[in-house]
């Protein structure tokens, strides 16, 4: 398995192999466009097998039945999610791991009838809609410097790259955060919504008004934000902000 640095004649092969993969978040385009994660091949001159790695998730296409394929699902523990891929390929997945592979639905939404007036009544109407503050560059590099999960910046370049094409908004309790709203992901069609509550703030109002904030943001700048969830939580933040559920689909990882 070869990393391939992500030129023009790159992109085209990557983008003809990962056409017909499901699209159930941003990470596919992110890799072709170039703007974060890594892609993989069997060759690089003639490849055969394909792979992506954005973060925490991994994707595959090409041949799932070439030698290339089955070394590069052998290496799926270097990536916790098996996310939706050409077909083949979780066959080949299931084959290799057996019942080590264990799935994991997640939830996909449709971000078309949100709404302006709506979030901006959800902000009006909440207590902590003076506390939201945008997340700057110092804010950034620190989270970078703790690498601590909360604000995971770890796709981003530097704190400068997030701030200049990402966003995100924290919550602030004194000089506490509450919780974070952020990009974890951008790509020329929108941004993937990441959001975070630390346990002690959680079923307050935290994660609607930080949500209201950056949704706001996102369609006053007019950007897609794409909402993938991997609990019924995120699903119920979701429906409240004003998204609608369109489907479940599977993903897998691998039991310890």
């Amino acid at each position: 398995m070869i990393e391939l640095g992500l030129n023009k004649g790159n992109r085209i092969k990557f983008a003809r192999a990962f056409r017909n993969c499901k699209r159930v978040d941003l990470s596919i385009d992110c890799v072709i466009e170039g703007q974060m994660g890594k892609a993989y091949a069997d060759d690089p001159e003639n490849p055969a097998a394909f792979k992506m790695g954005v973060g925490p998730f991994a994707y595959f296409a090409g041949d799932a039945r070439s030698p290339g394929a089955r070394e590069m699902i052998k290496d799926l523990s270097s990536y916790p999610l098996l996310m939706p891929s050409a077909p083949g390929w979780i066959d080949l997945a299931k084959e290799v791991h057996g019942e080590k592979l264990a799935l994991f639905p997640r939830y996909s939404f449709s971000s078309q009838h949100l709404s302006l007036g709506h979030l901006d009544h959800l902000l009006a109407n909440s207590p902590f809609k003076d506390a939201i503050k945008r997340i700057d560059t110092a804010a950034a590099g620190e989270a970078l410097a703790i690498q601590d999960g909360v604000l995971d910046l770890s796709d981003f370049d530097s704190a400068e790259d997030f701030v200049e094409r990402g966003t995100g908004f924290r919550l602030m309790d004194h000089d506490s955060v509450m919780g974070v709203a952020f990009s974890s992901l951008v790509c020329s069609k929108g941004i993937e919504v990441s959001i975070f509550v630390f346990p002690e703030h959680r079923r307050k109002g935290v994660a609607l008004a930080l949500g209201s904030k950056l949704l706001k943001w996102c369609l006053e700048h007019h950007m897609d934000p794409h909402w993938d969830a991997a609990n019924p939580e995120s699903c119920t933040l979701a429906e409240k902000l004003g998204y609608v559920q369109t489907e479940t689909y599977n993903a897998y990882y691998l039991r310890e």
